[in-house]
């Protein structure tokens, strides 16, 4: 007998079937999610790491700007021996060894790595007369920003002179020619600055090495430069063009490459000499050294320039018989609008212009750069020019050298005068 059963029946096998996909449905999640974790994990590093590495930029950027500071601050200290409360730079002319450091606190030049070369540079650095002593260093000088919480973090900057072969590294025209390019010399234009700043911020430490030179404002290329006509008076005066040193006796410097004794800018027929002056305008080319000029000065922007920058200014006609307007150590602006008749003992030293007429007479004496916009006359018992001279001249042709007046050329004077022309950067590195 058969036995029939009620209900619906299900394929043989269909129960485990069903139990293995959902076991497969479960590895699945589990893959999905170990994929997900895993991605979630990497972009939280990559997130880390990128802030990080955006907080390392960060604090190496701030110390980068901290030393750019520090360079700012140097330069600025450097440039304007008038800024009596900010200038760093040396009381007298500059000499080599001479420098400088800026401290955020004292004794933070010792965070200087290159320090200790100065205890064997040959030179006296910290200006007490000895030279290599054990521990030499620069002078400190305290930074003038504010210190506190927000202050820039400059340790140091080291201000220094270029030197080479214990001499100073100068940027001027020593080819004593108009169209080429000052270039670095050891003889002509004023020393070449070297500042090196360390900054600092967090964990970041940078160094910046800079080179500063001043540009000269006037290029002296002859003992007189004649924007006019020039007479010439007597047989006791003298023009002269070979390298002079810049106080007495004045001696000529040996090998020094003379210049004119005048330039003119029209013919040299323009400044004649009797057949008994010839030995009186010495320079290039001998006797009678006088030629014509190849290039000209633009006397108003010399005018402009050295008014927004005087030490001295004077508004109407001045007669001077004493006293004194800057030295030679000591160079001043000095600017006269109007005309100026300089007598007796009266000295000067650095850049003087009048605007006019330019009368010097008895002793009077200028170590330096004379811009004269008029006519000029050197007459007398021994006015004295050394540096150079130039003037523009007028339509009165009213313009003498004669008595026993003198005008030597003189780098030395020239160099000196250049040092009241602004600092600027040249070039600077990071490392």
């Amino acid at each position: 007998m058969r036995i029939v059963r009620c209900g619906a029946s299900r394929p043989a096998g269909s129960g485990s079937e069903a139990h293995g996909e959902s076991g497969n449905a479960m590895v699945v999640a589990l893959l999905v999610l170990l994929v997900l974790t895993t991605a979630g994990v990497a972009y939280v590093a990559v997130t880390k790491s990128e802030k990080q590495i955006a907080g390392n930029q960060m604090t190496a950027t701030q110390a980068l700007y901290a030393a750019e500071a520090g360079i700012t601050e140097g330069l600025h200290r450097m440039t304007d021996p008038a800024e009596s409360l900010n200038y760093i730079g040396p009381a007298g002319l500059p000499a080599p060894g001479w420098g400088r450091y800026i401290v955020i606190a004292s004794g933070r030049s010792a965070l200087d790595p290159n320090g200790p070369g100065l205890e064997t540079d040959g030179m006296d650095n910290n200006e007490n007369g000895l030279i290599d002593e054990a521990g030499e260093r620069y002078p400190e000088v305290l930074t003038k920003q504010t210190v506190d919480a927000s202050a820039l973090r400059y340790p140091y900057v080291r201000v220094e002179y270029k030197t080479q072969g214990g001499q100073l590294v100068r940027w001027g025209d020593a080819d004593h020619d108009p169209a080429t390019n000052p270039t670095e010399n050891l003889a002509v234009g004023a020393p070449v600055l070297r500042l090196t700043a360390r900054g600092r911020q967090g964990n970041a430490d940078k160094t910046l090495e800079a080179e500063a030179v001043r540009f000269p404002g006037i290029q002296i290329e002859s003992a007189i430069w004649a924007g006019g006509p020039l007479n010439f008076n007597g047989n006791s005066f003298i023009v002269d063009g070979h390298d002079h040193e810049a106080t007495a006796p004045y001696d000529t410097l040996t090998g020094a490459q003379p210049v004119s004794g005048v330039l003119t800018v029209g013919p040299p027929s323009d400044a004649p000499l009797a057949g008994t002056q010839d030995d009186n305008v010495l320079g290039a080319g001998g006797l009678s050294s006088v030629a014509q000029s190849k290039f000209a000065y633009d006397f108003n922007a010399l005018l402009a320039k050295y008014s927004a920058t005087a030490d001295y200014s004077f508004t109407g006609a001045q007669g001077w018989s004493g006293g004194s307007n800057g030295s030679y150590t000591n160079p001043k602006v000095t600017v006269v609008d109007g005309d100026l008749h300089a007598s007796g003992s009266w000295t000067g030293g650095g850049i003087l212009v009048v605007n006019g007429y330019l009368e010097m007479t008895g002793d009077s004496q200028f170590t330096g750069i004379v811009v004269a916009l008029g006519d000029v006359k050197l007459e007398g018992n021994g006015p004295k020019v050394v540096g150079g001279l130039l003037y523009q001249g007028t339509v009165l042709a009213n313009s003498k050298i004669g008595g026993n007046s003198s005008t030597f050329f003189s780098t030395a004077a020239i160099n000196a005068a250049q040092l009241l022309d602004p600092y600027k950067l040249s070039w600077w590195r990071e490392r």
